[in-house]
């Protein structure tokens, strides 16, 4: 079902959770809540769960009013899965009995559960566990049997808080894939709250990302990690160089900045910015011993202060040397080449690797360097 959020505000204790939030997440797309801790993701999934009473504006799914101002349909009214962070799977049930649970309190038929339990567990790849406890299975075999018993009853929605998070590294990766193939499978609205941006960059339909209580930014992957609209969201979607320039000139889509002596063409317009800044990726940017400057791209001079290897590249803090005003000195670099500590380079800016985003009152928090 599609579910709309109009200006749904929340406090406690005086602070204000969420503040004023305005969202519409389409029918049958998977949406991820995506922001730090404190930032209001979890209070906004159980105000869509009807764990929490909102403060003010309005919750409606599929036309009917979920929440309101002073009313909140209960949550086994609302015909939604639910899976928590830590699996709340029932340690005396097996796992038979924990899937069928959702649908004895709807009082289906025994044959009727039957079908749907051996329905779902074959959509998790669990069939042959209907008589194993939670004890016995392991951490990705508890997290399937909890999707499993979320998606019995056939919720109209499927919300997800943090599911692969207590999940070690290796595990949660392949979590996400098998996860998403459920999901998908299903076809079933979701939302689904992460801190983590590689979970909802690599699931996800619509990402929305949240700050102290508002929404950052709402679009697909693509769009919050090439188009971020501001310095937080920006970071909050990967590694970041975020520099003040010097404008010259603006037309349309694009923008002339002075920076450490080079003259760049970058996307975006400071028209309607308060604080303009520019955006450089660590991997539009690249290192060599040659400077070749040129039309398409400017080469200023730096030097290697810091590395760590990845496996698949080499991380580098990099110091640029001519700088002409107060401007961060230190930017990342990603590369393939390897270069030691003290190596005199280039660093290549190719046209248009830039783009502007809102800096604001949090720019001076986002620097790499001094």
């Amino acid at each position: 079902m599609e579910i709309e959020l109009k200006d749904v505000c929340k406090e406690f204790n005086g602070k204000k959770v969420l503040q004023g939030i305005d969202l519409s997440i389409p029918k049958g797309q998977f949406t991820a809540l995506l922001g730090p801790s404190g930032c209001g993701k979890t209070t906004l999934l159980n105000a869509l769960a009807g764990f929490l009473d909102i403060d003010g504006g309005e919750i409606v799914v599929g036309g009917q009013t979920w929440s309101d101002e002073g009313v909140t349909l209960a949550p086994e009214k609302r015909n939604v899965g639910m899976v928590f962070q830590d699996f709340a799977l029932w340690p005396h049930l097996t796992v038979y009995e924990n899937v069928a649970f959702g649908l004895k309190v709807k009082r289906r038929r025994a044959p009727e559960i039957a079908v749907r339990v051996q329905e779902v567990l074959a959509t998790v790849q669990m069939e042959g566990y209907v008589n194993a406890y939670p004890h016995q299975l392991s951490g990705g075999q508890k997290q399937r049997i909890a999707i499993a018993r979320a998606l019995a009853p056939n919720p109209s929605v499927l919300l997800m808080d943090e599911p692969l998070s207590s999940l070690d590294a290796k595990l949660r990766e392949q979590m996400r894939w098998d996860l998403l193939s459920i999901i998908k499978s299903a076809k079933i609205t979701t939302v689904y709250v992460t801190h983590d941006q590689m979970e909802a960059l690599s699931m996800a339909d619509q990402i929305v990302l949240l700050h102290d209580g508002i929404v950052e930014q709402v679009g697909t992957p693509q769009e919050l990690f090439d188009n971020p609209q501001t310095v937080f969201a920006a970071h909050f979607m990967g590694a970041a160089n975020v520099i003040e320039a010097e404008f010259r000139e603006s037309a349309e889509n694009f923008s002339m900045i002075q920076w450490s002596g080079a003259t760049l063409r970058v996307h975006g317009s400071p028209a309607h910015m308060q604080q303009p800044m520019v955006l450089f990726r660590p991997s539009s940017l690249r290192l060599s011993y040659e400077a070749t400057p040129s039309s398409l791209h400017s080469s200023l001079p730096c030097i290697i202060q810091a590395r760590a290897y990845h496996g698949f590249t080499w991380q580098y803090r990099v110091q640029v040397k001519d700088a002409t005003r107060q401007l961060p000195q230190t930017v990342e670099v990603w590369s393939a080449d390897e270069f030691a500590i003290g190596t005199q380079l280039f660093l290549h800016v190719p046209a248009e690797s830039g783009r502007l985003v809102e800096g604001g009152e949090t720019a001076k928090l986002t620097h790499l360097g001094g």
